[in-house]
């Protein structure tokens, strides 16, 4: 599994690093980039128990993606169990952290990872998990048009309680810098695939 795993970096990873710099996150992006790591082994942890082989981990401006093509051949439960296992990893990290270490930045960004995470939008791994959901329910056709439907709503309230933020406090450059990067790579997912 490890051994023909590609490695990759985003050409768009290091611009995302330096604005988010220049927005005020140096203190505490370093915090967010090991709550990412933690996230990420929680997902291969569970791959290679399963026994999927990752074929390749790539870097980009809004998380790690992890390409793991018989993660599809997964039943709806097991693959449910790695989609969640990642912001399971966030939220049980951020409850130990702010109980028994009392590390509170660090529970926090554990804790928004996970939760940011967990949001019903194409590309998040709460995207996967309603869709997942919805298949094991009804069906994938069924379940992709509502996916889509919901992706789009919460992608409209995200855009719009950032802009309404940055208008109300003047701060909250870096959310609607994330909300605006999210809502491209929707569009761009959109223009890609069929109808």
């Amino acid at each position: 599994m490890w051994k023909s795993t590609e490695f990759r970096i985003s050409p768009f990873c290091l611009p995302a690093l330096l604005a988010a710099l220049l927005c005020g996150a140096g203190t505490v992006l370093p915090l967010v980039l090991l709550s990412a790591l933690c996230h990420e082994l929680g997902h291969l942890f569970v791959l290679w128990r399963l026994h999927v082989p990752v074929e390749r981990l790539t870097l980009s401006p809004l998380g790690a993606v992890i390409t793991a093509p018989e993660q599809e051949k997964l039943s709806y439960g097991r693959e449910l169990l790695a989609v969640l296992t990642g912001p399971a990893v966030n939220l049980l990290l951020s409850l130990l952290l702010a109980r028994l270490c009392k590390d509170y930045l660090f529970a926090g960004a554990n804790a928004i990872l996970g939760v940011y995470n967990l949001l019903p939008i194409d590309g998040l791994d709460g995207g996967r998990a309603l869709f997942l959901l919805l298949s094991w329910c009804t069906e994938p056709f069924t379940a992709l048009r509502i996916t889509r439907t919901v992706n789009l709503v919460v992608m409209a309230l995200l855009l719009g309680a950032s802009v309404l933020l940055l208008y109300r406090t003047g701060g909250g450059l870096f959310c609607l810098l994330a909300a605006a990067g999210m809502a491209a790579a929707q569009l761009s997912r959109a223009l890609r695939r069929p109808a």
